[in-house]
């Protein structure tokens, strides 16, 4: 008895370093099971390559923001800690030798800095618009201009936005019944503000926020990190620990 105890106790250890050089990720509907050497990389190590390079760079907090009731308690101390938690993740990761990954890694900062401007912009601009004037941009002059213009000019904006909602949407009688509910609400201005924040301003610059797109190369290399990757053309999405 006392020997079969010792051998399980002398296998265990090697069992579990064994679950642990597998790693699962799937993108579309593409899954894949790699198979990886932990002499040079750890699980977590693969997982935060995965999440911070692979990745987009990892994740702000959400912002969500999406009704009037939040607007005068809206603050940015979830998305200032968690920009700081992904920077100091930059900062002490371990990542793959080579040009192309200290390439890429400069990219996912670049990434992060812009989504973490403009979503913080976001939210010291439902207070105090006047912010958006010193990130001014020509293509989204009417929202700036109108967030801090006069109190017709916001109206104004507001409605055309709402028109061009209600060209675009499959039931725009839906989009004018909750605008003229919210138009005759006393607080119609605030109102007005948060849609023309979130439709409006926001929609406009998300398209000058730097995504980069070199999905196959980035695919690629991650796929050379490991001895073997096995692929399957469908199965769950994400990174996976189980």
């Amino acid at each position: 008895m006392t020997k079969i105890i010792l051998l399980f106790a002398f296998f265990l250890p090697l069992f579990a370093v064994g679950q642990r050089n597998t790693y699962e990720w799937g993108e579309g509907m593409m899954y894949y099971t790699g198979q990886f050497d932990t002499t040079r990389f750890t699980f977590e190590e693969i997982d935060t390559i995965y999440i911070y390079l692979h990745s987009m760079g990892g994740d702000l907090a959400d912002r969500g923001i999406w009704k009037i009731e939040q607007m005068d308690t809206a603050t940015t101390m979830a998305i200032d800690a968690s920009y700081q938690r992904a920077l100091e993740v930059f900062k002490h990761m371990k990542r793959p030798e080579g040009e192309f990954w200290d390439s890429l890694q400069e990219i996912r900062i670049s990434e992060l800095n812009e989504r973490y401007l403009y979503n913080r912009l976001f939210i010291l601009a439902l207070k105090k618009p006047s912010v958006l004037l010193d990130y001014y941009n020509d293509s989204c002059a009417n929202e700036i201009y109108a967030l801090n213009g006069t109190e017709d000019e916001l109206l104004d904006a507001w409605y055309w936005l709402i028109q061009r909602q209600k060209a675009n949407n499959g039931s725009p009688e839906n989009v004018e019944r909750m605008y003229e509910a919210q138009l005759r609400s006393p607080k119609y201005l605030k109102y007005a503000r948060l849609q023309l924040i979130t439709y409006g301003w926001w929609n406009c610059m998300n398209q000058f926020i730097y995504y980069h797109d070199d999905y196959l190369r980035i695919e690629e290399e991650f796929q050379q990190l490991f001895v073997h990757v096995d692929v399957e053309e469908s199965g769950p999405c994400g990174g996976d620990d189980d």
